[in-house]
């Protein structure tokens, strides 16, 4: 259960102040239940805590006033000193939530793939019973690209492919290798009428001279989208009249011309 009081997962615990039935302050790297705890933090209660929060009360009786540079005046109470107090709206010193303050935590914190549904328990703690939403539970949520078979309105063809079936990651992720043909692969398919330099393997459509434009045309290109470039087979900028006539370049200057 992750602390207010700056956990991040980082790297170590530490801090052995004598908590005597808490007994859960250590020197010593550990983990504090499913959290690890950082330099200049305690582990007390199954939380991270600032360490001054554990050492203010150290010799000092319950109920004795404690102060704390992090969060001011308090009181000893089980050996900590708190400020303010779980009820009261605020998080205050150990306090993962109070009421309806979530800290600005959601359910997306806790692995859920829903933000929906944390709550905060009696006892100032998350409550994550709420938080159903989890990559592998066949629906596909707002964060996930997909799950299992739920791929919402995505296909092959909406990620640029003309067929083919789509599959899902087991982190809930869409993989396209099932998919097959797209612009850009450098094969003529779909209704493509040229993919890079593929115009197709039929006898009068892989040339110019084939599609019956003579001369000095400009040369047959595709364009990035898959489409004839619009300078394909033109002699200065006109199209000759197929198979009659041919592109002849004189002076510079392209003409059609009779054959």
């Amino acid at each position: 259960m992750p602390s207010i009081v700056a956990v991040r997962n980082a790297a170590a615990v530490l801090v052995l102040v004598g908590l005597g039935a808490l007994g859960c302050v250590r020197s010593e790297s550990q983990k504090c239940g499913g959290l690890v705890c950082p330099a200049g933090q305690a582990c007390a209660r199954g939380r991270c805590i600032v360490q001054s929060i554990a050492t203010a009360c150290v010799q000092r009786p319950e109920g004795a006033g404690c102060a704390i540079p992090e969060f001011g005046n308090g009181t000893c109470q089980t050996g900590l000193c708190l400020v303010g107090m779980c009820g009261d709206g605020i998080i205050n010193a150990i306090d993962a939530c109070d009421g309806t303050n979530l800290n600005g935590k959601t359910c997306l914190d806790f692995g859920s793939t829903v933000p929906d549904g944390l709550k905060c328990a009696a006892d100032c703690s998350f409550d994550i019973s709420g938080c159903t939403g989890a990559c592998g539970d066949g629906i596909k949520h707002s964060t996930e690209d997909c799950d299992g078979t739920d791929f919402g309105k995505k296909t092959c063809i909406t990620q640029g492919f003309y067929s083919g079936n789509l599959t899902c990651t087991k982190d809930c992720k869409i993989n396209t290798g099932g998919c097959k043909g797209m612009c850009g692969d450098g094969v003529r398919n779909g209704f493509e009428p040229c993919d890079g330099s593929d115009f197709g393997t039929t006898t009068g459509q892989r040339t110019c001279a084939e599609r019956g434009f003579l001369g000095a045309v400009m040369p047959l290109t595709c364009t990035s989208a898959c489409a004839l470039d619009a300078s394909s087979c033109s002699c200065g900028g006109e199209m000759c009249a197929r198979n009659t006539q041919q592109c002849v370049l004189r002076d510079e200057i392209y003409t059609c011309e009779a054959i």
